[in-house]
């Protein structure tokens, strides 16, 4: 499998690791994960630090199973 590129979009960095959009601007939120802009203003986050938080988090719940017991 090739190397990911070094720095992705947030969008890319999302379908990496098979996680939301939402998961990757809360993990730049909480300060997990340093962002730069490029010249057309989009967020780039280095993709060897979102591979290692995606490994670090627990999943959450399967889909289709009931919150409470």
């Amino acid at each position: 499998m090739p190397e990911p590129k070094e720095w992705v979009t947030v969008k890319e960095a999302a379908v990496l690791v098979g996680r939301t959009e939402r998961s990757v601007y809360n993990w730049i939120d909480g300060g997990d994960l340093a962002v730069v802009r490029d010249g057309k203003n989009r967020m780039l986050v280095l993709s060897k630090t979102v591979l290692r938080l995606s490994q670090q988090m627990r999943p959450g719940r399967p889909k289709g199973t009931p919150t409470r017991r």
